[in-house]
């Protein structure tokens, strides 16, 4: 056991010196990439989790490009009768799906290539909730579910703005 850990700890010290980077960041950790402001509060919860994946530390002051982003957040009531107990009883048959789907578009933003279509793709991100659980108390669960998505959301367009940009 104490080799394993031995030939595991070498293995990491080993890498620290490699001189890995990640793809499409400069030498502080940035994409090169700026997120503008998106409207209401689940845009900022969007946005604060775009700027925390793709622009570690703040928005760049030059950015080569621009994230184009068209927000929408659904709740639809799903209803599921195929269980016995659910049929038999009426209750947790439903939930609420939230959907977070947006369409990503990634413009440059050059001198030469203003406003030049890069990529573009759509993105999203899902969360439920069963009815159930909301009750007098159900606001928190309804937000932490619209969150979850959003976080989703996010994480879905992270991948797809850095697959995009490693193409280039």
């Amino acid at each position: 056991m104490i080799r394993a850990g031995f030939a595991l700890l070498l293995m990491l010290l080993g890498l620290a010196g490699c001189g890995f980077q990640p793809l499409l960041r400069d030498t502080s950790g940035q994409f090169d990439i700026a997120i503008p402001a998106i409207e209401g509060r689940d845009g900022q919860i969007l946005r604060a989790a775009l700027v925390q994946r793709i622009n570690r530390f703040n928005q760049p002051a030059t950015p080569a490009f621009v994230l184009d982003l068209a927000l929408v957040v659904e709740a639809r009531e799903v209803v599921r009768f195929d269980q016995t107990d659910c049929a038999a009883s009426g209750q947790n048959c439903t939930w609420l799906e939230i959907v977070a789907f947006s369409p990503v578009t990634i413009r440059a933003n050059t001198l030469s290539h203003s406003n030049l279509m890069v990529w573009q793709g759509v993105a999203r991100g899902r969360a439920d909730v069963r009815l159930a659980q909301l009750g007098w108390a159900g606001a928190p669960s309804l937000d932490a579910a619209k969150a979850q998505a959003l976080t989703q959301l996010a994480d879905d367009i992270a991948a797809q703005v850095a697959l995009a940009l490693s193409r280039l």
